[in-house]
């Protein structure tokens, strides 16, 4: 069987407002069954028992792009600049990634999602692109410009994102305007963007797979096998930790 990857959706109202959908963009479940593993769409929940049940339904986790999560969950008030958060997805999604590192499943992480992850893990975020002097417009492009590489990217050396991608350098699309501030403790940093070095990858070295990106790969992995070797090291790490103790000190599975 493949291994499954659980993919985190959001809410989407349909057109006349009577319903909503679990939404996810085919670029994701794409680039999951394009790197062999079995793409699972994981509506939003708040019973930390179902969401316990998802984690025992799958193998690994991709946590997906996305709004901004609320500043609340690291301590902060909201700046104007700060997109309104979504409360249902931020709360699942924040227990989800608690608990996924606690079990320590495999995890990779997309713009929103690394954010996700970084504020789960203890650090935070700047809320918009001024807030960080320095920091480039163009890393906040919109329209058709979310799907072009926008700039540089550089992946530092002797961690696991460069033995991933095999690359020193990439050009990456880009389409935030929050990015890490604080860093979680335990996490390192594995990629910096050429001009204005703002974070653009982290990952824990003492996890058996937790890796995120601030860019988009699911928008390039046809094109460039750089960024379709981040799902497929995901599914590699998710099938190589199915069912097996990854912490016997404390009893934990991936």
């Amino acid at each position: 069987m493949r291994p499954r990857i659980g993919i985190t959706s959001w809410l989407r109202d349909d057109s006349d407002g009577l319903e909503r959908w679990a939404a996810v963009r085919d670029t994701y479940t794409g680039a999951v069954g394009m790197a062999g593993g079995l793409p699972l769409i994981l509506p939003i929940a708040e019973d930390p028992d179902l969401i316990a049940e998802y984690l025992g339904a799958v193998d690994g986790l991709l946590f997906t792009g996305g709004g901004d999560v609320a500043p609340a969950y690291y301590g902060e008030p909201q700046d104007p600049r700060c997109h309104e958060p979504e409360g249902e997805r931020d709360l699942f999604e924040m227990h989800l990634a608690r608990v996924a590192l606690a079990r320590r499943t495999p995890i990779l992480g997309v713009c929103r999602g690394l954010q996700v992850i970084n504020v789960a893990g203890g650090g935070t975020l700047y809320q918009d692109i001024e807030c960080r002097p320095g920091t480039l417009p163009h890393h906040s492009a919109r329209g058709e410009g979310r799907r072009k590489p926008i700039h540089a990217v550089r992946i530092l050396p002797g961690t696991r994102l460069h033995d991933i991608m095999g690359v020193a350098e990439s050009r990456v699309t880009s389409t935030h305007h929050q990015f890490v501030k604080d860093l979680a403790p335990g996490f390192r940093v594995t990629a910096e963007s050429l001009e204005d070095s703002i974070v653009e990858g982290i990952e824990h070295p003492d996890h058996p797979f937790l890796v995120a990106v601030q860019w988009h790969p699911e928008r390039m992995y046809q094109d460039h096998a750089a960024h379709l070797a981040l799902f497929r090291a995901l599914v590699a790490a998710a099938g190589e930790c199915r069912g097996k103790p990854c912490d016997s000190a404390r009893g934990l599975m991936c």
